[in-house]
């Protein structure tokens, strides 16, 4: 009976920190830890990134500085082997507060790409808290999807299937101290 308990107890603690540690994990990065990583090779100031490496880019219109800033948006180059099945493109927008990641926001196929966005969400966040929404979009003529999940670390997902029309949605992943998302932006 006490070798029961001890194993229960063991698989409990397991199963507990995988669901926290997938949780907090998406893209290849780690929400609520420093973001460290090169930044992207560049050639006569464009970025020349490789499908395999995970590096950062500075947004357009940003002076860059020899480091990651403390507080505000990189781009991040995710690697092919990181890149989830809902994931449009090859970057992310990380946002940091005080040296921490705090939001991670990717593209997704948009309503364009078949409604499988939400099957591969749900796959790596779990059943959203309420059913997913569908919105005719007028006069545009065309359905988007927006779904929610609050995962056991106190992180939030965020995703609307029509973000930027029928081409383009978003999913952002977002710890309590980040910024509120703002509609239609890649932040």
């Amino acid at each position: 009976m006490r070798r029961y308990h001890c194993c229960l107890m063991v698989a409990v603690v397991v199963l507990g920190w995988s669901s926290r540690g997938s949780a907090a994990e998406v893209f290849g990065i780690t929400l609520h830890q420093p973001l460290n990583m090169p930044e992207c090779l560049k050639r006569q100031d464009a970025y020349l990134s490789d499908d395999h490496e995970q590096c950062f880019k500075w947004p357009e219109g940003v002076t860059p500085s020899g480091a990651l800033p403390a507080h505000g948006e990189v781009i991040v180059n995710v690697p092919l082997e990181d890149r989830p099945s809902y994931m449009s493109g090859t970057d992310v927008v990380v946002g940091l507060k005080d040296g921490v990641v705090v939001s991670v926001s990717a593209k997704t196929h948009g309503t364009a790409g078949g409604g499988d966005d939400t099957h591969w969400l749900k796959e790596a966040f779990g059943k959203p808290q309420q059913p997913p929404v569908q919105i005719n979009t007028q006069p545009n003529g065309f359905y988007s999807l927006t779904a929610n999940w609050l995962l056991p670390d106190g992180t939030t997902v965020y995703y609307n299937s029509a973000e930027w029309g029928t081409y383009y949605g978003l999913v952002r992943v977002q710890s309590p101290d980040a910024s509120p998302h703002q509609l239609g932006i890649w932040d």
